[in-house]
C-alpha cells in the first residue's frame, strides 16, 4: 500500500459487532462493506473449540476474502501458562497477526509469560483500553505498563471511543503511545454512554487518519467496532468505511 496517509489502511471489522450472526452470515453481510480483515473474537471461535472448526471459520473468512488479523479482547486476569499458551497458538492458528487484551499491569509472571508466548508464535500483543473504570481507562494506563516493557512485542490496541469516554482525543493518545500502536478500534461516542457511527460522534477521523500516519508504524487494518445496532450493523459499518474513504482522498 502507499506509504502516505491516503490509502495507507486496510479497514477491518470486530466480530462483536456482528455478535448476533454466525460466521457464514457476517461474511455474507461483509462481502459488499469495503472491509478486507477480521478481528475475531470469542462470539464465533474461542480457543476451546475444536480445532477443525477454528480451520473452518478461517477458511470460511479466506474464501470470503477476509484475512483475520488478530483477536479478541482476552482477560488474562487468572491466566496460568497453560491458558496463555493455548490462546495465544489458537491465535496463532487462526491465521492473526495480534492478540487485543488486557492483563494485570502488576502481575510479573502473567507478563512474563505473554512475551514469552507471543515470541514463540510471533505475535503481537496489544493492550487495549476499556473506558472509564476499567484496568485500562487512560493512556497512561497503558503507556506506564508500556514504558517499563522495551519489548516491541507488547503495544495498544487503541480503542477510539472508550479513550473518548474517558476524556482522551486522540491528539492525546496517539502521540503519547507513537509506535507502540499496534491495533486500533475505530468506535466514537456522541458521550460517555451514546455510541455513534464512527465520525458522527466526537471523533475527527481525517485528524485521526494524520495522527496515526505521522507519529505511528501501525500496518495492521483501522478494525472497526460498532455495538449499537447487533441485528443490523452493516448500514453502520459501510457508513464509517466511506468516512475513512473520503477522509483519506481529500
Amino acid at each position: 500500500m502507499s506509504p502516505d496517509a491516503a490509502g495507507r489502511y486496510d479497514l477491518g471489522v470486530q466480530s462483536f459487532t456482528y455478535r448476533e450472526f454466525d460466521v457464514s452470515g457476517m461474511c455474507r453481510a461483509l462481502s459488499e462493506t469495503g472491509v478486507s480483515a477480521v478481528e475475531l473474537c470469542h462470539e464465533h471461535v474461542t480457543p476451546a473449540s475444536d480445532p477443525d472448526a477454528i480451520d473452518g471459520v478461517r477458511e470460511q473468512l479466506a474464501s470470503a476474502g477476509l484475512d483475520v488479523c488478530g483477536y479478541g479482547v482476552v482477560d488474562f486476569e487468572a491466566g496460568d501458562e497453560d491458558e496463555v499458551r493455548e490462546t495465544l497458538s489458537f491465535v496463532d492458528r487462526l491465521g492473526g497477526d495480534y492478540c487485543s487484551l488486557e492483563f494485570p499491569p502488576g502481575d510479573e509472571s502473567v507478563h512474563e509469560t505473554l512475551l514469552s508466548s507471543a515470541a514463540e508464535f510471533g505475535l503481537d500483543l496489544a493492550i487495549h483500553n476499556h473506558g472509564p473504570d476499567a484496568t485500562y481507562a487512560t493512556v497512561d494506563d497503558v503507556a506506564s505498563v508500556l514504558d517499563a516493557t522495551p519489548d516491541a512485542r507488547l503495544g495498544a490496541c487503541v480503542d477510539t471511543g472508550h479513550y473518548l469516554r474517558s476524556g482522551e482525543t486522540p491528539a492525546d493518545v496517539i502521540a503519547r503511545l507513537g509506535d507502540r500502536v499496534l491495533a486500533l478500534h475505530l468506535k466514537d461516542f456522541v458521550d460517555e454512554e451514546t455510541e455513534a457511527v464512527p465520525g458522527n460522534g466526537q471523533l475527527d477521523v481525517p485528524e485521526l487518519l494524520a495522527l496515526l500516519d505521522e507519529e505511528t508504524s501501525l500496518s495492521q487494518p483501522l478494525v472497526v467496532e460498532y455495538e449499537a445496532d447487533p441485528e443490523n450493523p452493516t448500514p453502520a459499518v459501510v457508513e464509517a468505511v466511506e468516512t475513512v474513504e473520503r477522509a483519506t482522498a481529500r
